[in-house]
């Protein structure tokens, strides 16, 4: 590792079978892509490489020396697991942020979803969040559509995810959606002892 030569990497080589793009050049078919992760023991979040045969997932990708290779080395903070299913022909809108084609993903079933277990987590977990001008609005509305039509541990993920954006800190239009989608959607919320709040 070039900022501390102490710290070895091994270089790893995995084929991927694209399914979109969601922003950059064409690819298609199957692709190899390279990556930088641990040569020795570590300790910390998930590294590069922890992922199963047949995963589903988003990465991010950079041209180097004419080869694909990941655009982080070592820990896995560019890869992110999509659970919902394939998304064949979706395209992303080039004129909107990155966030919201990702919360398109991880926000729709698509065909075979990993497990209803693996989405409803999914979802709980939600879609990234940076502070994007009008991204939140986006993610309720998607989370009241989940909420209306989804049922068991979908509908409940859907429906905790919701009560957070009816908390203090949310913008007041974003926060009244949240609270009308709750209320439309027939969500059944209670407040756990631990503080946290879970929803049906």
């Amino acid at each position: 590792m070039h900022s501390d030569p102490k710290v070895h990497l091994r270089l790893r080589r995995v084929a991927v079978r694209v399914e979109n793009v969601l922003k950059g050049a064409p690819l298609s078919g199957e692709i190899t892509a390279y990556y930088f992760t641990w040569d020795d023991g570590f300790d910390g979040p998930r590294p590069l490489g922890f992922w199963r045969f047949g995963d589903r997932r988003v990465w991010w990708l950079r041209w180097d020396s004419g080869v694909l290779r990941t655009v982080c080395d070592g820990w896995d903070h560019c890869t992110m697991p999509v659970r919902s299913g394939a998304h064949p022909g979706y395209r992303a809108d080039p004129g909107k942020a990155i966030d919201y084609a990702l919360a398109d993903l991880v926000l729709t079933r698509g065909e075979g979803a990993e497990s209803e277990a693996g989405f409803a987590a999914e979802i709980a977990w939600g879609p990234p969040e940076r502070g994007l001008q009008g991204y939140a609005g986006y993610v309720v509305e998607k989370l009241r559509r989940l909420a209306l039509t989804e049922h068991g541990n979908v509908k409940s993920s859907a429906c905790t995810l919701l009560s957070v954006y009816t908390m203090d800190r949310v913008e007041d239009g974003v926060r009244e959606d949240a609270v009308n989608a709750i209320r439309d959607a027939g969500c059944q919320c209670v407040r756990e002892p631990s503080g946290n709040v879970k929803c049906r």
